[in-house]
């Protein structure tokens, strides 16, 4: 087929330049058939003219019958199409059109003293129709219009694509099969991007030797805003504000949505996100408590508490920490209870945190105690299980400490922290700061390895979204660094992403609803699960809303800059409800 296209490339580069001579056949020292083709491709249904001359013996040039025969592609064999008489010069002229793809040549049947005379061939080739309408019923952003396709000739069971101007290019909506008839159609929706004028068109690609690839007509008409899209435009006014909204990956409503804008406690979901897509809502903290030796219920030297970075250990765990190790018949220990002060570094700073962040924000440890109220809350974790074991009455040598553990230990007993769902689920609806930098070292420390660090963890997310191709800069896994920037694109499409992966639920489930957490006295009418986001004149509010007239939840992102918490609240709230209540 290739050959052929080639040859019929050859044949339109010979017309331009004169008249084409595609073959030249001698007929047995009489004739001699120069045959030209008007075009190497037409359309269906379109005429080719196929023309030439027979010279020499002018006994034989004519006039004298001639016949025009055609074959289809990877067809042998001819078949005659067309009778006629050359001229008395020999010149001669045909029109005809084939539905399909193939080659002409000209015959001369042997008459009296002239032999018989056969052209070479002239491919032509011959592209399908593609019949494609339009039905628009309404033309508003978030309508779906009716598309039907007929194909001809017939190509029952192959397939056609819908395709979509786009950003200066053509790409495909969806691929429909042709039934039996050759026919086919859909629904295309138009969303709040194609505001303006929307262009369609359907192409049919060669699956068949016997026709070329063709596209039909484009198929345009205009898009308008629906009320909805006005109402939240008009709440937008001329603010610093970013607004995203999407449905199953598709883009309903975009304002300044690729702006790069601080999301403050929004850097909270994404660690959510890469977290959860890195160990699993299921995944549990462990933390272990070992010693260099242990024989006959005596610990040879210290006992060593190891954390991970669960941030909730507290008393209490302390308390399960002295049952487990009574019950492995810890009885006595010649040294002291000592928190390790490894695994993470004791790291207390990011770029972008200003001087007052830290009182936000306790130093974030591997091993925590009561949300590190303490300086060294390693010391704090190591006291309490000491004096919890002695009124187990398990005798212990020295006074509690901190300090790097030596290799090798032996571990005699552990506790485990909540699933990591619930973990982030405390994280998210508290906007809990001091958690989300602790849960943000140990992202850091399973991608970047040890020890994990405040950078380790934000580059573990940015690294996350870098791989799901979002780009932002993290610093921190708080969202306290004002030098923290994402887009409302961005965070919508990560959002959309999440909803296919197996842990999409729990994260959805792990924001606070309306009236709950940082959402407290907050759209409580509305079906949300969102989280907010505050620093000085930064607001950010994204997640989910269940749009009612879609009867789906819709993905969102609002970021606002310079701009009052109050008045970022009223505005994020009332996206939200037109949202809720009139997005389609």
């Amino acid at each position: 087929m290739n050959v052929r296209r080639k040859l019929g490339a050859l044949v339109v580069a010979t017309v331009t330049l004169a008249p084409l001579v595609l073959v030249l056949d001698a007929v047995a020292g009489s004739a001699t058939i120069e045959l030209t083709a008007s075009a190497s491709i037409v359309d269906f249904h379109q005429d080719v003219t196929v023309s030439g001359n027979v010279t020499g013996d002018p006994t034989c040039v004519g006039p004298r019958q001639i016949l025009l025969q055609w074959r289809p592609a990877e067809s042998v064999s001819f078949a005659t199409v067309a009778t006629g008489t050359t001229a008395s010069d020999g010149a001669f002229s045909f029109a005809n059109s084939q539905e399909h793809t193939g080659a002409y040549r000209v015959q001369l049947p042997a008459v009296g003293g002239c032999a018989e005379a056969t052209s070479g061939e002239a491919p032509v080739g011959v592209r399908a129709l593609v019949d494609a309408t339009l039905v628009v019923g309404s033309n508003v952003a978030g309508s779906c219009v009716d598309l039907t396709v007929v194909v001809s000739p017939a190509k029952a069971g192959q397939a056609v694509d819908a395709l979509k101007r786009d950003g200066g290019a053509w790409t495909v909506v969806e691929t429909l099969t042709l039934d039996a008839v050759s026919f086919a159609q859909t629904q295309l929706c138009v969303r709040s991007n194609d505001i303006g004028v929307a262009r369609f068109r359907v192409r049919w690609r060669a699956q068949d030797p016997l026709n070329e690839t063709s596209t039909s007509r484009t198929l345009a008409f205009e898009v308008v805003k629906p009320k909805w899209i006005e109402r939240i435009d008009e709440a937008i006014g001329r603010r610093h504000v970013s607004v995203a909204v999407a449905e199953q990956g598709a883009f309903l409503y975009r304002h300044a949505d690729a702006a790069s804008r601080i999301p403050a406690s929004n850097e909270k979901l994404l660690l959510a996100m890469a977290s959860l897509d890195t160990f699993g809502p299921e995944h549990r903290i462990v933390t272990r408590v070992g010693a260099e030796g242990f024989r006959g219920g005596v610990v040879r030297g210290d006992l060593w508490i190891l954390g991970r970075g669960d941030p909730l250990v507290d008393r209490r765990s302390m308390r399960a920490t002295a049952v487990k190790l009574v019950e492995a018949g810890v009885r006595r220990v010649t040294g002291r209870v000592m928190g390790s002060m490894s695994f993470f570094r004791r790291d207390w700073d990011a770029p972008g945190w200003d001087e007052v962040a830290r009182d936000y924000v306790n130093r974030p440890t591997a091993l925590t105690f009561e949300n590190n109220q303490d300086p060294v809350a390693e010391r704090e974790a190591a006291e309490a299980l000491t004096k919890l074991l002695e009124r187990r009455d398990v005798r212990v040598a020295g006074r509690p400490g901190a300090g790097s553990p030596p290799p090798g230990l032996e571990f005699i007993a552990e506790i485990e922290s909540d699933e990591l769902q619930r973990l982030l689920a405390k994280t998210l609806r508290s906007s809990w700061n001091f958690a989300a930098e602790v849960l943000g070292k140990g992202l850091g420390a399973e991608v970047r390895g040890t020890p994990g660090t405040i950078a380790k963890g934000a580059a573990g997310i940015e690294g996350w979204a870098a791989h799901r191709g979002v780009q932002i800069t993290a610093l921190d896994s708080s969202g306290l660094s004002y030098d923290n920037r994402v887009t409302a694109a961005g965070l919508v499409e990560l959002l959309g992403q999440s909803e296919e992966e197996t842990w999409g639920h729990d994260l959805r489930m792990a924001l606070p609803r309306g009236g709950q957490g940082t959402l407290e006295h907050r759209l409580l009418e509305v079906s949300v699960r969102a989280k907010t986001g505050t620093l000085e004149d930064v607001s950010a509010l994204s997640g989910w809303v269940y749009a009612e007239r879609l009867n789906a939840w819709v993905e969102f992102s609002i970021l606002g800059s310079r701009i009052s918490k109050s008045t970022a609240v009223h505005l994020e709230d009332r996206i939200v409800k037109i949202l809720a209540e009139h997005a389609r």
